[in-house]
């Protein structure tokens, strides 16, 4: 199963790689006196190639490891396993992420997300809902207060 997960993981590696780098690719320029500076673009930018970089690294691995093209078992089973489904879940939430705090707003949407994730991870819902409730104030406080960003309202207007 090793050489299976790390071909998976090196693969949704990349994927979110990619839409992390297509996604900044969207975000405005930031230019100061005719300048062109690093702007909102620039960390998620660094972080794709890092997670690309990443990502062939666990492909190669994998890849060099003997016996690799020999399946252990049915592919149907590899559906079935917890971890498995597991990255499959979240790579689905990552990719509803954005669209949910559209149209709910950052609060609701983390809310709902975060708290999902943890109950699948087995955390318990009275966990999970407190630890999400903590996440958002903290993210909240943190990109509203301190930074001064606004966080998606969403079609509530949900404000902290």
């Amino acid at each position: 199963m090793k050489r299976e997960g790390n071909l998976i993981f090196g693969t949704v590696l990349i994927g979110v790689a990619i839409l992390v780098i297509v996604e900044a690719s969207f975000f405005p320029k930031f230019v100061v006196s005719g300048k062109k500076l690093p702007g909102p673009a620039f960390f998620p930018t660094i972080l794709g190639i890092i997670l690309i970089i990443s990502g062939f690294y666990e492909i190669i691995m994998a890849l060099l490891e003997k016996r690799f093209f020999r399946l252990s078992k049915p592919f149907s089973n590899y559906l079935k396993d917890w971890g498995i489904q597991n990255v499959l879940i979240l790579l689905l939430m990552l990719i509803i992420y954005v669209p949910i705090i559209k149209f709910l707003g950052f609060i609701l949407g983390t809310f709902i997300i975060s708290s999902l994730l943890m109950v699948r991870l087995k955390t318990g819902w009275i966990r999970s809902v407190v630890v999400s409730i903590a996440l958002i104030v903290v993210i909240v406080l943190l990109f509203e207060k301190v930074f001064k960003i606004p966080l998606p309202e969403g079609v509530f207007g949900i404000k902290f």
